[in-house]
Protein backbone atom coordinates (compact mmCIF):
# COMPACT_ATOMS: atom_id res chain seq x y z
CA UNK A 1 0.00 0.00 0.00
CA UNK A 2 1.39 3.74 -0.66
CA UNK A 3 0.68 4.83 3.21
CA UNK A 4 3.85 2.46 4.50
CA UNK A 5 5.85 3.59 1.12
CA UNK A 6 7.51 5.93 3.62
CA UNK A 7 8.93 5.14 6.33
CA UNK A 8 7.62 8.10 8.42
CA UNK A 9 3.80 6.65 7.93
CA UNK A 10 4.54 3.31 8.86
CA UNK A 11 5.86 4.43 12.00
CA UNK A 12 3.15 6.54 13.04
CA UNK A 13 0.31 4.15 11.60
CA UNK A 14 1.77 1.09 14.10
CA UNK A 15 1.43 3.34 16.90
CA UNK A 16 -1.87 4.42 15.67
CA UNK A 17 -2.45 0.75 15.97
CA UNK A 18 -0.70 0.86 18.99
CA UNK A 19 -2.50 3.82 20.52
CA UNK A 20 -6.30 2.34 19.59
CA UNK A 21 -5.43 -0.69 21.25
CA UNK A 22 -4.25 1.14 24.28
CA UNK A 23 -7.08 3.28 24.28
CA UNK A 24 -9.14 0.07 24.37
CA UNK A 25 -7.71 -2.19 26.64
CA UNK A 26 -6.27 0.55 29.15
CA UNK A 27 -10.21 1.70 30.58
CA UNK A 28 -11.08 -2.05 30.67
CA UNK A 29 -7.62 -3.01 32.60
CA UNK A 30 -8.30 0.22 35.10
CA UNK A 31 -12.27 -0.30 35.33
CA UNK A 32 -11.15 -4.51 36.53
CA UNK A 33 -8.70 -3.06 39.12
CA UNK A 34 -10.86 -0.45 40.57
CA UNK A 35 -13.58 -3.00 40.51
CA UNK A 36 -11.46 -5.58 42.12
CA UNK A 37 -10.33 -2.18 44.98
CA UNK A 38 -13.93 -1.98 45.71
CA UNK A 39 -14.78 -5.41 45.89
CA UNK A 40 -11.57 -5.75 48.14
CA UNK A 41 -12.92 -2.65 50.11
CA UNK A 42 -16.32 -4.14 50.72
CA UNK A 43 -15.09 -7.28 51.94
CA UNK A 44 -13.01 -5.73 54.31
CA UNK A 45 -15.69 -3.40 55.84
CA UNK A 46 -18.47 -6.62 56.13
CA UNK A 47 -15.57 -8.91 57.85
CA UNK A 48 -14.61 -5.43 60.31
CA UNK A 49 -18.51 -5.71 60.63
CA UNK A 50 -18.68 -8.90 61.59
CA UNK A 51 -15.63 -8.44 64.26
CA UNK A 52 -17.39 -5.61 65.33
CA UNK A 53 -20.56 -7.73 66.36
CA UNK A 54 -18.66 -10.14 67.58
CA UNK A 55 -17.10 -7.80 70.46
CA UNK A 56 -21.28 -7.60 72.06
CA UNK A 57 -21.54 -11.01 71.82
CA UNK A 58 -20.26 -13.13 75.57
CA UNK A 59 -22.05 -15.98 77.07
CA UNK A 60 -24.10 -15.97 80.06
CA UNK A 61 -23.45 -17.96 83.56
CA UNK A 62 -26.04 -20.57 82.44
CA UNK A 63 -23.86 -21.21 79.12
CA UNK A 64 -26.27 -19.70 76.83
CA UNK A 65 -25.11 -16.89 74.65
CA UNK A 66 -26.56 -12.98 74.74
CA UNK A 67 -25.71 -10.43 72.16
CA UNK A 68 -25.86 -6.75 73.61
CA UNK A 69 -25.77 -4.06 70.91
CA UNK A 70 -25.47 -0.68 71.30
CA UNK A 71 -28.52 1.14 70.15
CA UNK A 72 -26.50 2.87 67.25
CA UNK A 73 -25.66 -0.62 65.93
CA UNK A 74 -29.22 -1.73 66.28
CA UNK A 75 -30.67 1.10 64.40
CA UNK A 76 -28.29 -0.12 61.18
CA UNK A 77 -29.31 -3.29 61.43
CA UNK A 78 -32.49 -2.83 61.98
CA UNK A 79 -35.40 -4.03 59.52
CA UNK A 80 -36.97 -0.68 59.14
CA UNK A 81 -33.31 0.94 57.78
CA UNK A 82 -32.83 -2.61 55.24
CA UNK A 83 -29.61 -2.14 54.30
CA UNK A 84 -27.62 -4.52 56.46
CA UNK A 85 -28.45 -7.99 58.05
CA UNK A 86 -26.79 -9.85 59.92
CA UNK A 87 -27.14 -13.58 61.78
CA UNK A 88 -24.87 -15.40 64.20
CA UNK A 89 -24.57 -18.82 63.51
CA UNK A 90 -22.86 -22.42 65.30
CA UNK A 91 -20.90 -24.47 63.76
CA UNK A 92 -23.79 -26.92 62.95
CA UNK A 93 -25.43 -23.63 61.01
CA UNK A 94 -28.07 -23.08 64.16
CA UNK A 95 -28.80 -19.24 63.86
CA UNK A 96 -28.54 -18.21 67.48
CA UNK A 97 -28.97 -14.13 66.55
CA UNK A 98 -30.05 -12.33 63.29
CA UNK A 99 -31.11 -8.66 62.56
CA UNK A 100 -34.09 -9.79 61.27
CA UNK A 101 -35.43 -12.25 64.00
CA UNK A 102 -35.76 -15.06 62.52
CA UNK A 103 -34.31 -18.37 63.13
CA UNK A 104 -33.41 -18.85 59.45
CA UNK A 105 -29.51 -17.70 58.33
CA UNK A 106 -29.90 -14.78 55.88
CA UNK A 107 -28.38 -16.86 53.04
CA UNK A 108 -27.72 -20.58 52.61
CA UNK A 109 -24.54 -20.86 53.97
CA UNK A 110 -22.38 -24.24 54.02
CA UNK A 111 -18.80 -22.97 55.81
CA UNK A 112 -15.63 -25.68 55.40
CA UNK A 113 -13.01 -23.47 55.41
CA UNK A 114 -11.72 -21.51 58.70
CA UNK A 115 -11.52 -18.07 55.96
CA UNK A 116 -14.22 -16.00 55.14
CA UNK A 117 -16.72 -16.68 52.20
CA UNK A 118 -17.82 -13.88 50.10
CA UNK A 119 -20.46 -14.01 47.54
CA UNK A 120 -23.60 -12.10 45.50
CA UNK A 121 -27.08 -12.95 45.56
CA UNK A 122 -30.70 -11.78 43.98
CA UNK A 123 -33.17 -11.12 45.84
CA UNK A 124 -36.26 -10.17 43.84
CA UNK A 125 -35.13 -6.84 41.98
CA UNK A 126 -32.66 -5.93 44.77
CA UNK A 127 -28.85 -7.68 44.75
CA UNK A 128 -27.17 -8.35 48.11
CA UNK A 129 -23.31 -8.31 48.69
CA UNK A 130 -22.50 -11.30 51.50
CA UNK A 131 -19.89 -12.63 53.51
CA UNK A 132 -19.46 -15.50 56.10
CA UNK A 133 -17.06 -15.06 58.86
CA UNK A 134 -15.41 -17.42 61.08
CA UNK A 135 -14.87 -16.12 64.69
CA UNK A 136 -13.63 -18.41 67.45
CA UNK A 137 -14.74 -17.68 71.13
CA UNK A 138 -13.25 -19.36 73.84
CA UNK A 139 -13.12 -23.07 72.54
CA UNK A 140 -16.36 -22.39 70.56
CA UNK A 141 -15.72 -21.46 66.84
CA UNK A 142 -19.08 -19.70 65.32
CA UNK A 143 -20.53 -18.02 62.00
CA UNK A 144 -21.24 -14.11 61.55
CA UNK A 145 -23.24 -14.11 58.35
CA UNK A 146 -23.53 -10.13 56.83
CA UNK A 147 -25.58 -8.81 53.99
CA UNK A 148 -25.19 -5.81 52.41
CA UNK A 149 -28.15 -4.65 50.04
CA UNK A 150 -26.03 -3.22 46.97
CA UNK A 151 -29.04 -0.88 45.91
CA UNK A 152 -28.41 1.08 49.17
CA UNK A 153 -24.66 1.83 49.09
CA UNK A 154 -23.40 3.59 51.89
CA UNK A 155 -19.99 4.15 50.04
CA UNK A 156 -19.23 6.28 47.07
CA UNK A 157 -16.83 3.50 45.98
CA UNK A 158 -19.41 1.92 44.46
CA UNK A 159 -20.46 5.00 42.20
CA UNK A 160 -17.21 5.67 40.77
CA UNK A 161 -16.90 2.01 39.99
CA UNK A 162 -20.25 1.77 38.01
CA UNK A 163 -19.75 5.34 36.36
CA UNK A 164 -15.72 4.70 35.61
CA UNK A 165 -15.83 3.18 32.32
CA UNK A 166 -17.91 6.03 30.48
CA UNK A 167 -15.78 8.63 31.79
CA UNK A 168 -12.43 7.26 31.91
CA UNK A 169 -12.86 6.94 28.10
CA UNK A 170 -13.36 10.53 27.50
CA UNK A 171 -10.31 11.17 29.53
CA UNK A 172 -7.96 8.37 28.02
CA UNK A 173 -8.84 9.18 24.19
CA UNK A 174 -7.73 12.82 24.26
CA UNK A 175 -4.39 12.04 26.35
CA UNK A 176 -3.50 9.35 23.53
CA UNK A 177 -4.53 11.97 21.40
CA UNK A 178 -2.06 14.65 22.41
CA UNK A 179 0.47 11.49 22.50
CA UNK A 180 -0.01 10.56 18.64
CA UNK A 181 0.52 14.17 17.94
CA UNK A 182 3.89 14.14 20.51
CA UNK A 183 4.69 11.57 18.55
CA UNK A 184 4.68 13.38 15.26
CA UNK A 185 6.41 15.80 16.09
CA UNK A 186 9.37 12.99 17.76
CA UNK A 187 9.18 10.90 14.40
CA UNK A 188 10.05 14.25 12.21
CA UNK A 189 12.59 15.02 14.37
CA UNK A 190 14.33 11.44 14.66
CA UNK A 191 13.87 10.88 10.08
CA UNK A 192 15.28 14.41 9.78
CA UNK A 193 18.69 13.38 8.88
CA UNK A 194 16.87 11.04 6.61
CA UNK A 195 14.93 13.69 4.69
CA UNK A 196 18.39 16.17 4.60
CA UNK A 197 19.93 13.36 3.00
CA UNK A 198 17.47 12.49 0.63
CA UNK A 199 17.27 16.42 -0.24
CA UNK A 200 21.53 15.84 -0.73
CA UNK A 201 20.97 12.73 -2.69
CA UNK A 202 19.03 14.97 -5.58
CA UNK A 203 21.77 17.07 -6.15
CA UNK A 204 24.16 13.75 -7.11
CA UNK A 205 24.35 13.15 -11.08
CA UNK A 206 26.82 13.64 -13.60
CA UNK A 207 28.17 16.91 -12.95
CA UNK A 208 27.82 17.05 -9.29
CA UNK A 209 29.84 13.16 -8.11
CA UNK A 210 31.39 13.70 -5.71
CA UNK A 211 28.59 15.13 -3.24
CA UNK A 212 28.23 12.24 -0.79
CA UNK A 213 25.46 11.64 1.99
CA UNK A 214 26.04 12.40 5.12
CA UNK A 215 27.02 9.77 7.84
CA UNK A 216 26.81 12.42 10.81
CA UNK A 217 23.08 12.10 12.64
CA UNK A 218 22.31 9.23 10.99
CA UNK A 219 20.60 6.46 13.09
CA UNK A 220 22.41 3.86 13.62
CA UNK A 221 20.39 1.26 11.91
CA UNK A 222 20.31 2.95 8.76
CA UNK A 223 23.89 4.05 8.47
CA UNK A 224 25.13 0.61 6.74
CA UNK A 225 22.85 1.65 4.30
CA UNK A 226 24.14 5.46 3.92
CA UNK A 227 28.13 3.65 3.57
CA UNK A 228 26.87 1.25 0.71
CA UNK A 229 25.35 3.85 -0.85
CA UNK A 230 28.72 6.08 -0.50
CA UNK A 231 30.49 3.06 -1.63
CA UNK A 232 28.16 2.75 -4.60
CA UNK A 233 28.50 6.44 -5.45
CA UNK A 234 32.65 6.18 -4.99
CA UNK A 235 32.47 3.22 -7.70
CA UNK A 236 30.17 5.48 -9.40
CA UNK A 237 32.21 8.42 -9.60
CA UNK A 238 35.40 6.51 -10.46
CA UNK A 239 33.48 4.94 -13.32
CA UNK A 240 32.17 8.46 -14.73
CA UNK A 241 35.82 10.23 -14.40
CA UNK A 242 37.53 6.74 -16.41
CA UNK A 243 35.00 7.53 -18.93
CA UNK A 244 35.20 11.15 -19.38
CA UNK A 245 39.04 10.22 -19.72
CA UNK A 246 38.85 8.35 -22.09
CA UNK A 247 36.46 10.21 -24.24
CA UNK A 248 38.44 13.76 -23.85
CA UNK A 249 41.90 11.53 -24.73
CA UNK A 250 40.20 10.00 -27.58
CA UNK A 251 39.17 13.07 -28.87
CA UNK A 252 42.41 14.90 -28.39
CA UNK A 253 44.44 12.17 -30.20
CA UNK A 254 42.14 12.41 -33.05
CA UNK A 255 42.90 16.13 -33.41
CA UNK A 256 46.49 15.66 -34.43
CA UNK A 257 45.69 12.69 -37.24
CA UNK A 258 43.27 15.04 -38.92
CA UNK A 259 44.47 17.67 -39.32
CA UNK A 260 47.97 16.31 -40.83
CA UNK A 261 45.10 14.36 -42.78
CA UNK A 262 43.52 18.13 -44.01
CA UNK A 263 47.07 19.44 -44.90
CA UNK A 264 48.21 16.45 -47.07
CA UNK A 265 44.48 16.56 -48.95
CA UNK A 266 44.99 19.91 -49.26
CA UNK A 267 48.61 19.99 -50.74
CA UNK A 268 46.99 17.32 -53.63
CA UNK A 269 46.47 17.75 -56.99
CA UNK A 270 43.27 17.14 -57.62
CA UNK A 271 41.05 19.50 -56.02
CA UNK A 272 37.80 18.37 -57.10
CA UNK A 273 38.47 15.48 -54.80
CA UNK A 274 39.92 17.34 -52.53
CA UNK A 275 37.03 19.50 -51.56
CA UNK A 276 34.93 16.18 -50.85
CA UNK A 277 37.39 15.17 -48.50
CA UNK A 278 37.87 18.51 -46.64
CA UNK A 279 34.02 18.54 -46.27
CA UNK A 280 34.28 15.10 -44.26
CA UNK A 281 37.62 16.14 -41.97
CA UNK A 282 35.64 19.20 -40.98
CA UNK A 283 32.56 17.07 -40.16
CA UNK A 284 34.91 15.18 -37.80
CA UNK A 285 37.08 17.67 -36.87
CA UNK A 286 33.53 19.08 -35.31
CA UNK A 287 32.21 16.27 -33.38
CA UNK A 288 36.01 15.85 -31.81
CA UNK A 289 35.55 18.89 -30.87
CA UNK A 290 32.13 18.83 -29.57
CA UNK A 291 33.27 15.39 -28.14
CA UNK A 292 35.99 17.48 -26.06
CA UNK A 293 33.07 19.86 -25.16
CA UNK A 294 30.74 17.19 -23.47
CA UNK A 295 33.64 16.20 -21.38
CA UNK A 296 34.54 19.23 -20.00
CA UNK A 297 30.94 20.39 -19.87
CA UNK A 298 30.39 17.10 -17.29
CA UNK A 299 32.60 18.38 -15.04
CA UNK A 300 31.76 22.28 -15.10
CA UNK A 301 31.53 23.90 -11.92
CA UNK A 302 30.54 27.59 -10.83
CA UNK A 303 32.57 28.98 -8.74
CA UNK A 304 31.36 31.97 -6.18
CA UNK A 305 33.55 34.68 -7.64
CA UNK A 306 32.94 33.35 -11.65
CA UNK A 307 31.41 36.52 -13.39
CA UNK A 308 30.78 37.18 -16.99
CA UNK A 309 29.26 39.68 -19.32
CA UNK A 310 26.84 38.45 -21.80
CA UNK A 311 27.04 41.32 -23.93
CA UNK A 312 30.28 41.41 -24.50
CA UNK A 313 30.21 37.10 -24.91
CA UNK A 314 27.25 37.31 -27.79
CA UNK A 315 29.50 40.23 -29.28
CA UNK A 316 32.00 37.84 -29.81
CA UNK A 317 30.17 34.80 -30.55
CA UNK A 318 28.74 37.01 -33.65
CA UNK A 319 32.26 37.88 -34.37
CA UNK A 320 33.45 34.31 -34.52
CA UNK A 321 30.68 32.97 -36.13
CA UNK A 322 30.65 35.48 -38.87
CA UNK A 323 32.13 33.82 -41.31
CA UNK A 324 31.19 31.04 -41.38
CA UNK A 325 27.35 32.56 -41.65
CA UNK A 326 28.88 34.90 -44.53
CA UNK A 327 30.32 31.19 -46.48
CA UNK A 328 26.64 29.97 -46.30
CA UNK A 329 24.86 33.69 -47.51
CA UNK A 330 23.86 34.12 -44.16
CA UNK A 331 24.29 37.15 -42.04
CA UNK A 332 24.48 37.50 -37.73
CA UNK A 333 22.98 40.70 -36.05
CA UNK A 334 23.36 41.14 -32.37
CA UNK A 335 20.78 43.43 -30.77
CA UNK A 336 20.37 44.45 -26.70
CA UNK A 337 21.61 46.76 -24.14
CA UNK A 338 25.08 48.58 -24.95
CA UNK A 339 25.85 48.31 -20.98
CA UNK A 340 27.36 45.09 -19.70
CA UNK A 341 25.25 42.47 -18.46
CA UNK A 342 27.57 41.02 -15.53
CA UNK A 343 25.96 37.39 -14.87
CA UNK A 344 27.24 34.34 -12.36
CA UNK A 345 29.18 32.26 -14.96
CA UNK A 346 31.98 30.80 -16.39
CA UNK A 347 32.79 33.40 -19.33
CA UNK A 348 34.49 30.12 -21.14
CA UNK A 349 31.61 27.82 -20.80
CA UNK A 350 28.96 30.47 -21.81
CA UNK A 351 30.71 32.00 -25.14
CA UNK A 352 30.87 27.94 -25.66
CA UNK A 353 26.54 27.34 -25.18
CA UNK A 354 25.86 30.98 -27.20
CA UNK A 355 28.36 29.46 -29.95
CA UNK A 356 26.50 26.29 -29.87
CA UNK A 357 23.05 27.98 -30.53
CA UNK A 358 24.03 30.10 -33.14
CA UNK A 359 26.05 27.39 -35.13
CA UNK A 360 22.70 25.59 -34.81
CA UNK A 361 20.56 28.48 -35.95
CA UNK A 362 23.36 28.78 -39.05
CA UNK A 363 22.56 25.47 -39.97
CA UNK A 364 18.80 25.33 -39.94
CA UNK A 365 18.23 28.47 -40.94
CA UNK A 366 17.59 29.58 -45.20
CA UNK A 367 20.06 30.77 -47.20
CA UNK A 368 19.49 34.53 -47.23
CA UNK A 369 18.27 35.24 -43.70
CA UNK A 370 19.57 36.50 -40.55
CA UNK A 371 20.11 34.68 -37.14
CA UNK A 372 19.60 37.32 -34.77
CA UNK A 373 21.11 37.32 -30.95
CA UNK A 374 19.30 39.10 -28.32
CA UNK A 375 20.14 39.97 -25.13
CA UNK A 376 18.12 41.22 -22.32
CA UNK A 377 19.02 42.97 -19.01
CA UNK A 378 17.53 40.02 -16.71
CA UNK A 379 20.35 38.09 -18.13
CA UNK A 380 18.58 36.09 -20.95
CA UNK A 381 20.24 35.30 -24.33
CA UNK A 382 17.18 34.22 -27.31
CA UNK A 383 18.87 33.42 -30.34
CA UNK A 384 16.56 33.25 -33.07
CA UNK A 385 16.76 31.70 -36.55
CA UNK A 386 14.47 31.45 -39.77
CA UNK A 387 14.33 28.16 -40.46
CA UNK A 388 11.40 25.21 -40.45
CA UNK A 389 11.14 25.50 -36.57
CA UNK A 390 11.17 22.57 -33.81
CA UNK A 391 8.10 20.65 -33.86
CA UNK A 392 6.00 20.81 -30.14
CA UNK A 393 6.61 17.02 -29.90
CA UNK A 394 10.43 17.38 -30.06
CA UNK A 395 11.08 19.79 -27.96
CA UNK A 396 11.69 18.21 -24.82
CA UNK A 397 14.13 15.43 -26.64
CA UNK A 398 16.32 17.77 -29.06
CA UNK A 399 18.40 18.47 -25.50
CA UNK A 400 19.48 14.84 -25.01
CA UNK A 401 22.55 13.65 -25.94
CA UNK A 402 23.16 12.02 -29.81
CA UNK A 403 19.37 12.82 -30.71
CA UNK A 404 19.33 14.23 -33.84
CA UNK A 405 15.55 14.92 -35.80
CA UNK A 406 17.29 14.33 -38.73
CA UNK A 407 19.76 11.73 -39.25
CA UNK A 408 20.75 11.97 -42.91
CA UNK A 409 22.94 15.31 -42.37
CA UNK A 410 26.48 14.91 -42.38
CA UNK A 411 28.85 16.41 -39.71
CA UNK A 412 26.04 15.93 -36.95
CA UNK A 413 26.40 14.02 -33.70
CA UNK A 414 23.77 15.34 -31.81
CA UNK A 415 25.82 16.84 -29.10
CA UNK A 416 25.74 20.59 -29.92
CA UNK A 417 22.18 21.21 -27.66
CA UNK A 418 23.18 18.49 -25.11
CA UNK A 419 26.17 20.80 -24.09
CA UNK A 420 23.85 24.08 -24.35
CA UNK A 421 22.06 22.07 -21.63
CA UNK A 422 24.30 21.02 -19.57
CA UNK A 423 26.53 24.34 -19.19
CA UNK A 424 22.84 26.19 -18.08
CA UNK A 425 21.96 23.67 -15.80
CA UNK A 426 25.42 23.87 -14.24
CA UNK A 427 24.78 28.12 -13.98
CA UNK A 428 21.41 27.50 -12.08
CA UNK A 429 19.64 28.53 -15.48
CA UNK A 430 17.26 28.07 -17.88
CA UNK A 431 16.96 26.83 -21.39
CA UNK A 432 13.77 26.83 -23.94
CA UNK A 433 12.56 26.68 -27.05
CA UNK A 434 9.41 28.12 -29.16
CA UNK A 435 7.69 29.07 -32.53
CA UNK A 436 9.42 32.48 -33.80
CA UNK A 437 6.53 35.36 -34.92
CA UNK A 438 6.91 34.69 -38.35
CA UNK A 439 9.05 31.68 -38.74
CA UNK A 440 11.82 29.47 -37.10
CA UNK A 441 12.63 28.78 -33.65
CA UNK A 442 13.53 30.69 -30.68
CA UNK A 443 16.15 29.21 -28.48
CA UNK A 444 16.36 31.33 -24.79
CA UNK A 445 18.78 30.56 -22.72
CA UNK A 446 19.00 32.53 -19.27
CA UNK A 447 21.23 32.32 -15.88
CA UNK A 448 21.29 34.39 -12.59
CA UNK A 449 22.43 37.74 -12.57
CA UNK A 450 25.62 39.03 -10.51
CA UNK A 451 24.20 39.73 -7.20
CA UNK A 452 27.79 41.56 -6.40
CA UNK A 453 30.35 44.38 -8.02
CA UNK A 454 32.66 42.70 -10.66
CA UNK A 455 35.78 40.83 -9.61
CA UNK A 456 39.13 41.63 -10.18
CA UNK A 457 39.63 39.48 -12.82
CA UNK A 458 38.00 41.61 -15.62
CA UNK A 459 36.03 40.18 -19.46
CA UNK A 460 39.18 41.20 -21.19
CA UNK A 461 41.21 38.43 -19.33
CA UNK A 462 38.83 35.42 -19.88
CA UNK A 463 37.04 36.42 -23.26
CA UNK A 464 39.50 34.54 -25.36
CA UNK A 465 37.53 31.00 -25.17
CA UNK A 466 39.21 27.71 -26.15
CA UNK A 467 38.31 27.01 -30.40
Amino acid sequence: MVLFNSIKRRLIALHLIAVLAVAVVLPLALYWRVDATARALHERALREQAEQIVQYLHRLPDGTWALDLPNNLRQLYSVSYNRYGFAILTQSGRVLFSSRGSDEPLFPSQPREDRPIYGERNVGQSRFFDASVPITIGSESLWVQISQDQAHRDVLIDDIVAEFLPHVAWVVIPILAVLLGIDFVIFGKALHPLAEASKLAQQIGPARTDLRLPEARMPRDVLPLVRAVNGALDRLERGFTAQREFVADAAHELRTPLAILRAEVEAGADQDAASGLLADIDSMTRIVNQLIDTAESDTLAIGPADIADLQSICTDVASFMAPVAVAQCKSISVTGPSDPVWVEGNGQALFLAVRNLVENAITHTATGTTVGITVWADGSVAVSDEGAGIPVEQRDVIFQRFWRGDRRRPGSAGLGLSIVARIVKAHGGTITVRDAVVRGAVFTMQVPLAGGGLSQTSWADMRHPRI
